[in-house]
């Protein structure tokens, strides 16, 4: 072992990795509204909000901004992961294999990716508080004249539904979404200060 600061952010960074996953699985945003009197509420984790990028959903900019980032967040907290576990075992000396060149673009890759995911974070969010105040009312109000119109209601729109059948609409981002927030500012942390403590140990 020859860099103990190393070998606890890279820990930190796995462990802020994994979490990143737990925490997709949890309730990202909830919503409420009351049609022709009758409740409807809901709720979307990380995971489904992804499914939807798959399986067509929303087409509005913020849900698809939104959507987008979470699946890239996704992807790149598996590869940070990937390069973590490699500088913990280099710091271990499981890996033996003397590589500088190839030391230095992991190291590289890890602050990189770190960093996209904070910045991604920040981007899913926001756009999920966009689209809370304006496109997931038009969402339920399509599915709800959809409803309705299958039940035999002629001339049920999403518009009329929306101006005229809704009323006590209510939206918020869930705990689960602030929590990857922090966890990925925490994972920006944790892999510079990995980079800066194996500068320091190469030099």
């Amino acid at each position: 072992m020859k860099n103990l600061k190393s070998v606890l952010t890279n820990s930190f960074s796995i462990i802020f990795g994994i979490l990143i996953y737990i925490f997709l699985s949890q309730n990202f945003f909830t919503y409420s509204a009351s049609i022709s009197g009758t409740p409807t509420e809901g709720a979307k984790t990380g995971y489904q909000l992804i499914r939807q990028l798959f399986e067509g959903g929303d087409a509005t900019p913020t849900s698809t901004a939104m959507v987008v980032g979470l699946f890239i967040i996704s992807i790149l907290a598996g590869l940070m992961i990937i390069c973590s576990i490699y500088s913990l075992l280099r710091n271990f000396n499981v890996i033996k294999v003397e590589n500088e060149k190839l030391d230095k673009i992991i190291s590289i890759m890890n602050i990189v990716f770190g960093v996209l995911i904070a910045i991604f974070a920040i981007v899913s969010i926001s756009c999920t508080s966009a689209y809370l105040k304006d496109g997931l009312d038009m969402s339920i109000a399509t599915t709800a004249a959809e409803t309705l119109t299958a039940a035999g209601m002629p001339n049920i729109t999403p518009e009329l539904v929306l101006n005229t059948l809704m009323t006590d609409y209510s939206a918020s981002i869930a705990w689960a979404n602030i929590v990857n927030l922090i966890i990925s500012i925490l994972i920006a942390v944790s892999t510079v200060l990995t980079f800066v403590f194996d500068k320091k140990s190469n030099n």
